[in-house]
């Protein structure tokens, strides 16, 4: 996890996953749900960005 320097409102977290089954079994599961509801409201923003390793 991170905080941005400019803005201490802003997170980062960042996660390595051995593949993409996993993480979305992972992204599918309740807890993901249980987050969203109870911070619903309460978040500016909330996104998920997918990357490939590239190095």
């Amino acid at each position: 996890m991170g905080e941005d320097h400019g803005d201490p409102k802003y997170f980062m977290f960042y996660e390595n996953w051995q593949n993409r089954d996993l993480w979305q079994t992972h992204m599918n599961n309740d807890h993901l749900k249980a987050f969203q509801d109870a911070t619903g409201g309460k978040l500016e923003k909330f996104w998920v960005h997918e990357l490939t390793h590239i190095g």
